[in-house]
């Protein structure tokens, strides 16, 4: 399997592990919250939250609510990168 933004991804497993503290979570495009133990509503603030403190990016409430998949996630963090440059 050949990841979409490799480099998201990488930085983004430090967060997942950080959030939900679980050194072994192995991130992938079709991942969802049924995926990881633990990601309930609160776990999902704490993520954004932590994301958007990693990315030094801001995501709306309408975009995280918006987001079905982890790939979701990642496309939107490299758009958002992509409009900073």
């Amino acid at each position: 399997m050949t990841l979409e933004h490799p480099d998201v991804y990488e930085r983004l497993t430090d967060v997942f592990r950080d959030v939900f503290q679980d050194d072994d979570i192995v991130l992938f495009p079709e991942m969802t919250a049924a995926d990881v133990d633990g990601w309930d509503s609160l776990a999902n603030i704490r993520l954004i939250l932590a994301v958007e403190t990693a990315f030094s990016i801001r995501l709306s409430a309408a975009q995280a609510a918006s987001l079905a998949k982890l790939g979701d996630l990642v496309s939107l963090i490299a758009s958002k990168i992509q409009q900073k440059k």
